[in-house]
């Protein structure tokens, strides 16, 4: 075969298997599997489908599935719709999605809310999931509340966060503490060798 023709039946075949896929995930999601329908909602976003996305999304938190719930609010903040969001992010986020908490933190601190930020941080920082504190330390650097976002940082650092280690060394950096800064930008490095 040619060359060209080789890269062509390449590039066909990976181009059908995503669609075979989707097929697949189709008929699992059709017959109930709500990790399925997640992950067929996951898809059809990637291929620009958000009709299909937020139909399976909607289907996939129907019936259970926790992480939809996160995805399907986050569809809709994304198209600017807060307080849809925020509604099917407060009953995930009851069920204890760090991710759905997440959201809602960043809204209260859009909305200047002191008391949503205080109803979920709390709860992110006491999981020992690192990328939610991260990103709580971001939202908190976002809005220029730095001292929270020293101490969140922190917390995730105790959980071997190497990210949470170099934002905290950027704003170290920043303060003119760069001897701080690069012990801990070495630690990172260890930590991250060690994974």
């Amino acid at each position: 075969m040619l060359p060209g023709l080789l890269l062509m039946a390449w590039w066909f075949r990976r181009r059908s298997e995503p669609d075979k896929e989707l097929a697949e995930l189709t008929v699992a999601a059709e017959l109930g599997d709500d990790v399925a329908m997640g992950n067929l909602a996951a898809g059809l976003h990637a291929k620009g489908d958000r009709d299909g996305a937020l139909h399976w999304w909607g289907r996939a938190w129907a019936a259970g599935n926790v992480v939809a719930g996160f995805n399907l609010g986050m569809l809709h903040a994304v198209a600017g719709d807060s307080n849809r969001a925020q509604v099917i992010w407060k009953k995930a986020a009851a069920l204890g999605d760090p991710d759905a908490m997440l959201g809602l933190v960043k809204q209260a601190l859009e909305r200047g809310d002191a008391a949503g930020v205080e109803r979920w941080a709390p709860v992110i920082l006491a999981q020992d999931e690192a990328f939610p504190i991260t990103a709580l330390g971001v939202a908190f650097r976002d809005c220029g509340d730095l001292e929270r976002t020293m101490q969140v940082f922190l917390r995730a650092e105790e959980l071997g966060d190497g990210y949470a280690m170099e934002y905290r060394a950027r704003l170290l950096d920043g303060w003119g503490r760069h001897e701080e800064a690069d012990a801990l930008r070495a630690r990172a490095a260890t930590a991250e060798r060690m994974l």
